[in-house]
């Protein structure tokens, strides 16, 4: 099947939902849309980049990324997407990346978060402050 502006919605929304996972549009205009796509307690986001004013162009872009930190994050899985010779089974693998790539980060996320609990029950354990140790530029919560 080729993706064109007027399926590309349907087509992402359809694998998100047929794969059970959980997403909200986050941003919508006639030169495309974000969605949110929620991995575990990460989220990850598919931006789709089309023309709708302009019924000769049927253009199509897909950003996929998965970034650390909410505001201002560094981007730790970044690929593009676009429907030049590409069909449908070719996005729905970009999306299938960027989901596993998410699935990932948060595994290591969780293992650094269990390293540094047990980093604050030394330094409790011993009355240091963990600050004089460590900082943490990311919110595990």
């Amino acid at each position: 099947m080729t993706v064109t502006k007027n399926n590309v919605r349907d087509s992402i929304e359809s694998y998100l939902k047929d794969n059970k996972i959980k997403y909200t549009t986050n941003y919508e205009d006639s030169k495309g849309l974000v969605y949110e796509i929620y991995v575990g307690s990460l989220e990850c986001n598919i931006q789709v980049e089309y023309y709708l004013d302009n019924d000769e162009d049927n253009y199509i872009v897909l950003q996929l990324f998965t970034q650390v930190g909410k505001y201002n994050g560094r981007s730790i899985y970044h690929q593009d997407w676009d429907n030049e010779n590409k069909s449908l089974d070719s996005m729905e693998d970009e999306i299938e990346q960027l989901i596993d790539a998410t699935k990932k980060l948060n595994a290591v996320i969780n293992k650094i978060r269990n390293k540094i609990e047990q980093i604050q029950e030394i330094c409790d354990e011993n009355e240091l402050d963990i600050n004089e140790f460590i900082s943490l530029n990311y919110d595990f919560d």
